[in-house]
């Protein structure tokens, strides 16, 4: 497929959550990664197992976000948006409701994952509904738009 102006079609909403996704995926990798572990222990703390789903989580949405930047149909785009925010969602219930994690408040997935985790579904969360009522709309104005 080749790419121009009338089978690519983005707006800014498409952009912000592409920046997100990654933004998130990279995040949770280098920046507010999970407790590293005990040392010398034989166990896994449950934070381990929260931050690989986080990880994983981010991943898909990071490429849910990309698909959805080249997407040419509108109804495509609304059906993308729609699984986007879910995955908003996802990601907010993750840590700690899902997955438990570290007692201590002081831990490093208390203190710096789970808020980031938070504040990064929230905003694809909002982005992805906003995306959603944009392409919905434009598509019902298209259905309505007489040509005279």
């Amino acid at each position: 497929m080749i790419l121009n102006k009338k089978n690519c079609k983005f707006g800014a909403t498409d952009l912000l959550l592409l920046l997100a996704g990654v933004l998130f995926a990279v995040g949770i990798r280098f920046w507010f990664p999970v407790c590293a572990g005990m040392e010398n222990s034989a166990t896994v703390m449950s934070c381990h197992w929260a931050g690989e789903a986080l990880k994983a989580a981010s991943v898909l949405t990071a490429a849910l976000c990309a698909v959805h930047l080249f997407t040419p149909d509108e109804k495509m785009k609304a059906g993308e948006s729609l699984a986007l925010a879910g995955l908003g969602v996802f990601i907010m219930l993750l840590p700690e409701r899902i997955v438990a994690l570290c007692v201590m408040p002081g831990m490093a997935c208390r203190a710096k994952t789970m808020p980031a985790a938070l504040i990064s579904g929230a905003l694809i969360l909002l982005l992805s509904l906003a995306d959603l009522i944009f392409w919905l709309t434009r598509d019902a104005a298209k259905k309505h738009h007489r040509n005279v």
